[in-house]
């Protein structure tokens, strides 16, 4: 790779940094309630410009989604979700007021990678959208599965099955403070960790159990928790992650 390439090569947390608290708000809420498979006669950007005027405070806690069917190209169908607009905006927001905590967590978590381990998270696009989910540019993320091949005795493919709705919401506290603090405050509404685990449970009618489909949020939560096993998995493994 040429000297003038590498350069232009972004870690994880440098991709992440570019985002403001309100690029990620905008991002989130104004062009990722609606996942990209779901035809695109929806929009929420008019939703998103009333609630960055008005600041509502939708006082219900638990919302049900829409369930929409899409045919992936294997003959199996795929189970998007369709967020309910007011539930969206509370995980939105309670991800846009957490992004500086949330930051440091990914540097933490990202800052002694060798290669970025994670192929596809948000980042600042040309749009004003911040996730797509086949991004894919190595000129800024490299691409390091050759150098991790050579040298091999064994290479192995896996798949985290039904990773989003295998997701356990508390977790997340978990991910962010580590499980023994989490617990400990477990009761405590104010710390920014246990606001972003009642948000995600209010887009799920308050099940702990699984994430939804579809909105981008959903990719900014499985990542908080899928570095955290990078970072374990990482001190004795090579690898890359697509999802």
């Amino acid at each position: 790779m040429q000297i003038k390439e590498m350069e232009n090569l972004k870690k994880y947390y440098e991709c992440l940094n570019e985002l403001s608290e309100d690029m990620l708000y905008e991002g989130l809420l104004g062009y990722g309630m609606f996942a990209e498979k779901i035809p695109n006669f929806l929009t929420s950007e008019t939703f998103f410009e009333f609630c960055k005027s008005n600041k509502p405070c939708f006082k219900q806690k638990e919302y049900r989604y829409i369930k929409y069917e899409n045919m992936r190209n294997i003959n199996i169908p795929r189970i998007l979700s369709i967020p309910n607009p007011f539930a969206y905006y509370k995980q939105c927001k309670a991800l846009k007021e957490s992004w500086g905590k949330l930051k440091e967590y990914f540097f933490e978590k990202t800052k002694n990678d060798n290669y970025k381990i994670s192929r596809i998270h948000i980042r600042k696009l040309k749009c004003k959208a911040i996730f797509e989910m086949n991004y894919d540019n190595y000129k800024l993320d490299d691409s390091p599965k050759q150098e991790i091949v050579i040298g091999k005795r064994y290479k192995v493919k896996a798949d985290i099955s039904n990773c989003f709705p295998s997701i356990y919401t508390h977790s997340i506290p978990w991910a962010l403070a580590g499980k023994e603090e989490a617990k400990n405050n477990k009761n405590n509404k104010s710390v920014y960790y246990n606001k972003i685990d009642r948000a995600t449970q209010g887009l799920n009618y308050g099940e702990t159990h699984g994430i939804l489909i579809g909105p981008h949020s959903s990719n900014l939560i499985s990542e908080i928790i899928l570095v955290a096993v990078d970072y374990e998995l990482s001190k004795k493994y090579k690898y890359i992650r697509n999802r």
